[in-house]
């Protein structure tokens, strides 16, 4: 999904230092998808409690969307405050490319050429996966690549961000009106839940609406609304009553784990393969935005963890997984079906533990490899593409507007990685 920034340099890899502690979520969203695909391949009985909550991993998506409407989305909401242009969009786009394209396109490739299951691919299967345009047409994924349906729609966002970033700062007018912007923000989820509506109701046809950017864009919103909140001043009535509640990150995490678990339940429509209502669909979109906003709030909106969090959420361990944890989400799947030909396995059978534990390990060895040899050297590019074009006055400063106070989030020495470039 989202890749870690810190390779970038750029106006995101600075928000990813100065909130260290979602390194940490980083490594449990990739886990999560890791485990629901283990789960799925596996047969595992949907009837048991934890089964459920096993089909319902699928929520680490939603929080890498979170993450990534926070990280690329804050420096926008940023610069606004502090009277600076946007970040350039060649420049961001550049890096965007840099940092996701190399590693996807040798996934897409490794497993489109090696399984026995896409020998059959044509040169046009090869071009809508490498181009991740897969999501535009109903016709099958690749073996070892339905996973990727994510990145096109990541992409996608990608993509249309500095535009929707400058729609959403002129809604709010001349000046800086937070307000005005969580409202806009809120529109785009309202908007989201009516194409999912609507998706749903279409995809007995064959439609793949509901894999395209409209469906999730109310992931994408929540986490650009953590980005305003970080970014405005902090006598702000709205942003003292939401750092309260982000006082107890506890208390946040329980209540993601009570949506989580409703989130199991019939209402939020089937485990398996069958088709949901467009009503389940709805509050399933609903849930998981809400989880996503409660889990990685109090890393960005309360102090830095301290003790044991602390150090499960940005500490070493966490730090060098976040950086890989990219390549986790691409190359597990490749692994998973490679083992299972290796073992002369069928589908839907095998140990649930011994298959997670191979995709986890075997991906996280690849997308180590991936680190090496294809993002790391990537940061040369960077530069091809300068950061910053001709100086002009920004539209906020010549209108004789201050900063904010307190607009400046903490930060701290510790890297961390979130979403991405390169």
């Amino acid at each position: 999904m989202t890749a870690p920034a810190t390779l970038d340099g750029g106006p995101a890899a600075r928000t990813e230092r100065s909130f260290p502690a979602l390194d940490g979520m980083r490594v449990l969203a990739a886990t999560a998808v890791v485990l629901t695909h283990a789960a799925f391949w596996t047969g595992t009985d949907l009837s048991a409690p934890a089964d459920r909550a096993l089909a319902r991993l699928d929520v680490g998506v939603a929080i890498f969307f979170v993450l990534s409407g926070f990280l690329l989305g804050r420096p926008f909401f940023e610069a606004a405050v502090e009277g600076r242009p946007a970040p350039r969009a060649a420049a961001y786009l550049w890096r965007r490319a840099l940092r996701i394209l190399p590693a996807y396109w040798v996934a897409v490739a490794l497993a489109l050429a090696f399984l026995p299951g896409n020998a059959d691919a044509t040169a046009g299967d090869w071009a809508r996966h490498l181009l991740l345009l897969q999501i535009y047409d109903d016709r099958p994924d690749g073996e070892a690549l339905t996973h990727l349906w994510s990145m096109c729609t990541e992409v996608s966002f990608y993509l249309v961000l500095p535009w929707l970033a400058a729609g959403l700062l002129r809604l709010a007018g001349r000046t800086w009106r937070p307000e005005r912007l969580l409202a806009g923000l809120g529109g785009l989820a309202l908007l989201s839940w009516l194409w999912v509506a609507l998706a749903w109701q279409l995809q007995s046809f064959g439609s793949t609406l509901h894999l395209w950017l409209p469906a999730h864009l109310g992931w994408f919103a929540g986490g650009m609304a953590l980005a305003v909140l970080t970014v405005s001043d902090p006598g702000w009535p709205v942003l003292r009553v939401a750092r309260e509640l982000a006082s107890s990150l506890w208390t946040c995490w329980a209540l993601a784990a009570a949506l989580f678990w409703f989130a199991c339940s019939p209402f939020a429509g089937p485990l398996g393969l069958d088709s949901p209502t467009w009503v389940e669909a709805v509050v399933k979109n609903a849930l998981y935005l809400g989880i996503g906003v409660l889990l990685v709030g109090p890393l960005v909106l309360r102090a830095r963890p301290h003790g044991a969090t602390g150090l499960l959420m940005s500490g070493p361990p966490a730090r060098a997984l976040a950086e890989v944890s990219y390549g986790l989400f691409l190359f597990h799947m490749p692994v998973l079906v490679s083992a299972y030909y290796l073992l002369g396995w069928s589908p839907f059978t095998g140990p649930f533990s011994f298959v997670a534990v191979i995709a986890w390990l075997g991906g996280v060895a690849l997308a180590t490899a991936g680190y090496l040899l294809l993002e790391r050297p990537a940061r040369r590019l960077r530069s091809l593409v300068p950061a910053s074009g001709p100086r002009r006055r920004s539209r906020r400063r010549a209108a004789g507007e201050p900063a904010p106070d307190g607009a400046h989030s903490e930060t701290t020495t510790a890297a961390s990685a979130v979403d991405a470039s390169s």
